[in-house]
């Protein structure tokens, strides 16, 4: 099996975090109010996000926000799914890879008990939760499943959505272990 190269991505300082901090919070900002709330200028920002873009550290994406309508009970509602996903022994790898081959998983985590993953779904419909259920009881090497429906949100905020993804993790462990330059 051939292994691919890491990517390494640039060091980002304390001035492009508060950037990324600043879209993060509210995206439609523009780089003019950001420059001047950060005290540089216009084009330092725009060449910052631009790299922190192009490197892969940056990505400007739309974000549902589920908050307004989770449990409203409107026609325009999403509803937000948890599944628990407890994997037989020795499987989780080749769970975790065709669960991520399931276009309506939003996010997949891997829990910090044993052979656990926990997926994230976006419904439009509540009958989608039964589809989506049974789908993933349906792969193999599946010991559980439980399901849960939020219905009501508490606290949202969709700044946190991907932080890391199981590259980020890899690329680190490898800078760890000496293999790659940070």
């Amino acid at each position: 099996m051939t292994k691919t190269p890491m990517q390494v991505y640039p060091a980002a300082d304390a001035l492009d975090r508060q950037i990324a901090t600043m879209l993060a919070d509210d995206a439609r900002l523009s780089f003019r109010k950001i420059a001047a709330d950060l005290g540089v200028t216009e084009g330092t920002v725009r060449g910052r996000v631009k790299r922190l873009q192009a490197s892969g550290l940056l990505k400007l994406t739309p974000i549902v926000d589920i908050a307004g309508g989770a449990g409203g009970g409107t026609d325009n509602t999403h509803h937000l799914l948890f599944v628990t996903i407890k994997c037989a022994s020795g499987h989780l790898e080749q769970v975790r890879d065709r669960l991520l081959e399931m276009p309506m998983l939003r996010a997949l985590y891997d829990a910090n008990a044993a052979h656990r993953l926990i997926a994230i779904v976006l419904l439009a419909s509540l009958e989608q939760a039964a589809e989506i259920t049974n789908a993933v009881i349906a792969q193999d090497g599946i010991r559980e499943v439980e399901s849960e429906i939020v219905l009501q949100t508490i606290k949202y905020n969709a700044a946190i959505a991907p932080i890391a993804t199981l590259e980020d993790f890899e690329r680190n462990a490898a800078a760890d272990r000496g293999e790659i330059q940070p």
